[in-house]
């Protein structure tokens, strides 16, 4: 049996659609995936592929790529898995038409039925489509990648139907919801309530968890635990609304510099918040392993990539076992929703499952046709050749530089787990900040990942209890005191880092890349990030990897058996490209107090006002399609640096896209 899991709004575009003034909260993370029997043959987030971060679109592009990579017709998948419950559904998008003024004509089966139809060309059954309710495809997704017998399962995020934490027994094979605790007190909603007083902006949660270590949880956890009691029967109490007020009380509102004294109590603040989320999920897990008497343990939902916390679950020695899904958020729900359905075809007990592999994307062409992209860049960038690609990246990195590495299939989740990564020499703690803020162009004090060769895994990093699956990145850990100076880049202030053991199974380039490093330089660690800058999601093709490069101080780029370096200058290079609006981003003119201006937008929700009239009145004209560059700089050749930065920031901030003229066909 073939199925289809899907994730995502009813919107078919991003912009100039019925359903586009819809928040970007409103069913995101838009994903597709494919499975035959319950083993997963394809999945990729439908950001990878549209370029737009976290997009609750229709996931059209990625339900395409599925159905390609399956080898089959749209005609031959027998279910279509939707990631929430039909009722539910239907009575939400009612309710977000209503406020917003949108005209609701039909039901969500018949409007997901029409955007299946209208991606592939063809009418599609609606009987064909299932809807699965939303913890449940959480708990499939996590419960069936652990290859457990039987566990606890854990799902916790901002809300499902009417829940925000389920507890669920998984039993060869096969879910059962055992309790679920309401929306009132979701975590999820708890979490990212703080996270908009810190003043940080929506999916922004991870940066709370990242700020966590620098302040201190005792000096604000006492007004912060009195919004939580756990009670006697395994449930508990939380109040959300009160916590508005006491960050306010506390002086945290608000975004503070780096360094400052309001930027130190915010970091107190979110210490406090981060320990309270903690001890909720110890408490209830705790009560539910002594109720249930269940060895092992799986975790998903958004909460589940708050991977602090799952080091100190791990840490506890509560269960014997612990399995976090790498894609726990809504992306990874679509996969859980085609494989709960399959759960339901046959209640049999699982035999022969192979272990979870999150390497399901797409995969990048052959190594010729990657050539003829990177030398179609001519004046920006050429091929460097080499012998052993793997020794010459472990060479660069060693020397000090920072390279992009593309190889394979993409990751499925939000983990860049050596696939599709910027890697980095882990011992100077000069790379830190240097990729933060260079590169990533992202706020300082994040800490970046370790990817260790298992073999040298315990002789760097404390070995957690509970047999955590550490290849997918979903767990911190304490760097070993004494390596916390040679591990600079990678050890957080307070001596942990979000670890990535790579074994020579289930990852063998990454593991030969690293290997070569140990063998220059006697450290088995690299320093890895997702291949992205904060403009855009984490690159998935050739052009997506050329264009990241380009707009950052990446230093080497290799793709697949491809070495590349940027020659020329930047300035010369964009003046012999075409460029063009992205394709959601627009142009918007604006007039008010008898002035003029033009902003540019780009969804879900950022901007960027223009400063060159030239520039408004060329993207006026030519915005939807591929023009000349030149042609913009002759119009003002007296401005001419100046356009040519300007271009530049917009392209690094993707609104617009830039490609050498010989590929105008493109």
């Amino acid at each position: 049996m073939l199925i289809v899991g899907f994730s995502g709004g009813p919107r078919y575009s991003e912009i100039n659609d019925d359903f586009s003034k819809l928040s970007p909260l409103f069913f995101h993370n838009a994903a597709a995936a494919v499975i035959k029997g319950r083993l997963p043959l394809f999945a990729v987030e439908e950001e990878r592929l549209s370029r737009q971060k976290h997009t609750n679109r229709f996931p059209a592009l990625a339900m395409r790529a599925s159905i390609d990579a399956a080898r089959c017709s749209i005609h031959e998948i027998d279910k279509f898995a939707f990631f929430f419950g039909e009722s539910y559904f239907d009575s939400e998008l009612a309710k977000e038409a209503a406020t917003l003024g949108i005209e609701k004509k039909t039901g969500v089966r018949d409007i997901l039925m029409n955007n299946i139809s209208q991606a592939f060309g063809v009418d599609i059954d609606r009987q064909k489509i299932e809807f699965v309710r939303h913890h449940h495809a959480h708990a499939a997704a996590t419960y069936l990648a652990s290859t457990f017998t039987e566990a606890l399962v854990l799902v916790v995020d901002g809300e499902g139907e009417r829940e925000s934490l389920s507890i669920f027994r998984g039993t060869h094979g096969v879910v059962e919801e055992i309790y679920s605790y309401p929306v009132k007190c979701s975590l999820g909603h708890f979490y990212r309530y703080a996270t908009q007083l810190l003043g940080f902006s929506m999916f922004d949660e991870y940066k709370v968890m990242g700020l966590a270590p620098y302040g201190r949880s005792d000096r604000y956890f006492g007004p912060v635990s009195k919004l939580y009691m756990f009670n006697p029967d395994g449930s508990y109490d939380l109040d959300i609304i009160r916590l508005g007020d006491i960050a306010y009380s506390l002086g945290v509102l608000g975004r503070a510099e780096p360094g400052t004294r309001e930027w130190q109590r915010k970091a107190h603040f979110a210490a406090a918040i981060q320990k309270l989320l903690e001890v909720v999920v110890i408490d209830v897990l705790s009560w539910w392993q002594a109720k249930l008497e269940l060895k092992n343990v799986c975790l998903a939902g958004g909460v589940a990539q708050n991977c602090v916390m799952n080091g100190l679950i791990a840490g506890t020695n509560i269960f014997e076992n612990i399995f976090v899904h790498p894609a726990s958020h809504d992306g990874g729900a679509a996969l859980g929703a085609a494989l709960y359905i399959a759960s339901q075809q046959k209640k049999e007990e699982k035999t022969n499952i192979t272990l979870y592999s999150p390497l399901l994307g797409p995969k990048l062409p052959e190594n010729d046709d990657v050539r003829r992209e990177i030398e179609s860049w001519v004046g920006g960038m050429s091929i460097v050749e080499c012998g052993d690609v793997f020794e010459a990246a472990a060479d660069k990195i060693a020397q000090g530089k920072i390279i992009g590495w593309a190889r394979g299939r993409s990751e499925f989740g939000p983990r860049a787990l050596g696939n599709r990564s910027i890697l980095g020499d882990p011992r100077p703690q000069e790379n830190w900040q240097r990729i933060n803020l260079a590169i990533k162009q992202r706020e300082s004090f994040r800490p970046f990942a370790p990817a260790v060769l298992a073999e040298d895994f315990e002789d760097y990093f404390i070995p957690l209890p509970s047999n955590p699956n550490m290849e997918h990145m979903v767990f911190v850990a304490k760097v070993r005191e004494e390596k916390r100076a040679e591990l600079g880049a990678v050890t957080h202030v307070n001596g942990t880092a979000r670890v990535q053991v790579v074994t020579r199974t289930s990852s063998p380039d990454f593991w030969r890349l690293i290997s070569s490093f140990k063998a220059t330089t006697g450290c088995p660690v690299l320093l890895n990030t997702s291949f992205n800058n904060r403009y855009e999601p984490i690159v998935q093709d050739v052009a997506d990897a050329i264009q990241t490069f380009l707009t950052t101080d990446l230093d080497y780029l290799f793709i697949e058996d491809n070495m590349a370096a940027k020659t020329g200058s930047l300035s010369s290079l964009i003046a012999t490209c075409i460029l063009k609006l992205s394709d959601a981003a627009w142009l918007e003119e604006i007039t008010a107090a008898k002035q003029q201006w033009a902003v540019l937008r780009r969804a879900p929700s950022y901007s960027r006002q223009l400063n060159s009239l030239h520039l408004i009145r060329y993207l006026s004209e030519f915005g939807g399609r591929f023009s000349q560059v030149a042609d913009l700089i002759d119009s003002a050749p007296d401005d001419r640096d100046k356009l040519i930065d300007e271009v530049f920031l917009l392209w690094r901030e993707r609104f617009i896209d830039l490609r050498p003229e010989c590929r105008a066909d493109g």
